[in-house]
């Protein structure tokens, strides 16, 4: 008996004996495989090395080259990223009158809280497609690339801020009248009609004032006759049919209100903007007729504008407009009796 007990005791101690073995085992596993398989890199100090340009030049070959087992925190692979942006397609020493801001948005894996280098390259590359892409729409004169910056969160979500400036085309408008005869008559009208600290809506006020005001500007005043209009034909002017040769802030330098930007966005026209369009729809009105001449006594009736929103294949944003549409007719003297009616159903 006491035999059996000694030969249960010492069962007992072998089973203990490979339960502690095998504990020990697993945990020198699960330590080996909790070490990290990389390194994590410090660059506080990068940001302060004074030849950036050798830097990011060697980085951007170690990037492409190296099979280094490194990481970086999403702040420093951020910095990275947004720093190689700027030094492949940036540039700063160019000529611009205007700025615009737009972000594009990409995912870069994050492991543990840091980006690999292999998916730094990665991100990298993809970044640079999203770059070019974003390029490609570029629609304004002399667009450039200024700056760019670059934020990663935990979840890999990343966003590219990216500035750009541009040339926007500016006109005196003592250079070139479409329909006023000179500048002292052209602010004359615009400063009477239109107020400085007024918003006019382009689809609302704006475009309400303009129509009423080109239904003021002219029409007969001769009091000797009673006459009437007799319609001729129709006409509508519209982007992008009608460019301005000499410039404009419009898009595609229409001479009638045209401006890109999102489906709801507010856009209100300066006094300098209603003035440019009064000018230039009151010429395209009257140079049409002149350029298709069908009856000498023609003239215009009827201004109307209408607005509307397009999404051009070739445009970013979609287009907000003016479609100016020109209503024309001959006049005719009912009757040449100065101060007389005319009965009913006269023509």
């Amino acid at each position: 008996m006491k035999r059996f007990n000694s030969i249960i005791a010492l069962l007992g101690l072998a089973i203990v004996a490979i339960a502690v073995a095998f504990v020990s085992c697993k945990k020198d596993n699960e330590n080996a495989l909790s070490q990290k398989s990389y390194t994590i890199q410090q660059t506080s100090n990068v940001r302060q090395i004074e030849d950036l340009s050798s830097y990011l030049k060697d980085f951007k070959k170690k990037l492409t080259e190296s099979k280094a087992d490194e990481a970086y925190n999403l702040d420093d692979a951020a910095w990275h990223l947004a720093s190689l942006a700027n030094f492949d397609f940036c540039r700063i020493n160019v000529e611009y009158n205007n700025v615009k801001f737009d972000t594009v948005e990409m995912q870069v894996n994050v492991t543990d809280g840091v980006v690999l280098l292999s998916d730094l390259n990665t991100a990298y590359e993809q970044m640079c497609t999203k770059i070019q892409q974003f390029k490609k729409e570029f629609t304004h004169n002399n667009q450039n690339l200024y700056f760019a910056n670059v934020f990663i969160n935990g979840n890999g979500n990343t966003k590219l801020a990216l500035t750009t400036t541009f040339v926007t085309p500016t006109k005196d408008m003592g250079d070139h009248l479409w329909y006023f005869e000179d500048s002292f008559i052209y602010d004359t009208v615009c400063y009477f009609y239109f107020d400085g600290l007024t918003q006019y809506l382009w689809d609302g006020y704006g475009e309400s004032e303009l129509q009423r005001i080109l239904n003021l500007y002219e029409h007969y005043d001769n009091t000797q006759y009673i006459m009437c209009y007799n319609p001729t034909r129709n006409y509508s002017f519209s982007y992008p049919d009608w460019p301005d040769p000499y410039g404009n802030d419009f898009t595609g330098n229409s001479r009638v209100f045209a401006g890109d930007a999102d489906y709801y966005a507010t856009i209100n026209l300066s006094q300098e903007t209603m003035c440019y369009c009064l000018d230039s729809y009151l010429g395209l009105g009257y140079d049409y007729i002149e350029d298709n001449p069908l009856y000498d006594d023609e003239h215009p009736v009827n201004w109307i504008i209408t607005d509307t929103i397009i999404q051009f294949s070739y445009h970013k944003f979609p287009t907000h407009m003016h479609v100016l549409t020109v209503q024309y007719g001959r006049p005719i003297i009912i009757d040449p009796g100065i101060g007389s009616e005319p009965g009913p159903g006269a023509n």
